[in-house]
């Protein structure tokens, strides 16, 4: 009885030993191996934002100065000119093929109640190239604007060409012309 209840001892205590080792083995194998997992899944990680960041379109901050220009002969124009965006616009192997450019304007009238209505033709404005060359809007559409009341446009996008920045935009209204810097950066 002795040898079978000291025999049934060793036993659960190598097999007690030898799960407790094992557990221990595995829970420093799995420590082990994770950290290998986590160097592998850390180089596929960096990896990774800087191809997301390469497909991210890059971006200009644009500043008008200054934002505002009275236009119209008896100065009953007020347009200001709100940037909205300027976006790199390129093809799948990353060579520019120029900027988006896009802002809206403002219109107040500065006429009395009882007054005309003034509208603005985006088509007519020009923004000129460092290349002191002007170009035309790519889209953005008519507006207009009540006596004594402001209107905002819906978005006027120019296309920049590949290798040239904005330097000025020319705003037309009655005859009358504003020129506001533009800076992109």
């Amino acid at each position: 009885m002795k040898k079978i209840t000291l025999l049934a001892a060793i036993t659960l205590s190598v097999a007690l030993f030898s799960c407790k080792s094992k557990s221990a083995n595995n829970s420093s194998e799995s420590a082990d191996t994770s950290k290998p997992a986590a160097t592998q899944s850390a180089s596929p990680t960096t990896a990774t934002p800087p191809a997301e960041q390469g497909n991210a379109p890059k971006t200009y901050t644009v500043t008008f100065t200054p934002d505002t220009a009275i236009l119209g002969k008896q100065k009953e124009a007020a347009l200001k000119v709100v940037p909205v965006s300027a976006t790199d616009l390129s093809d799948p192997d990353g060579k520019s093929q120029g900027i988006e450019l896009t802002f809206k304007v403002s219109l107040t009238n500065k006429n009395k109640i009882g007054g005309n209505t003034i509208g603005i033709a985006p088509n007519d404005f020009r923004l000129v190239l460092d290349n002191n060359t002007s170009i035309s809007q790519s889209s953005g559409s008519y507006f207009s604007s009540e006596p004594e009341s402001t209107k905002e446009s819906e978005a006027i996008t120019y296309r920049i060409p590949a290798g040239a920045k904005a330097k000025a935009l020319n705003l037309f209204y009655d005859e009358t012309r504003a020129t506001v810097q533009v800076s992109m950066q």
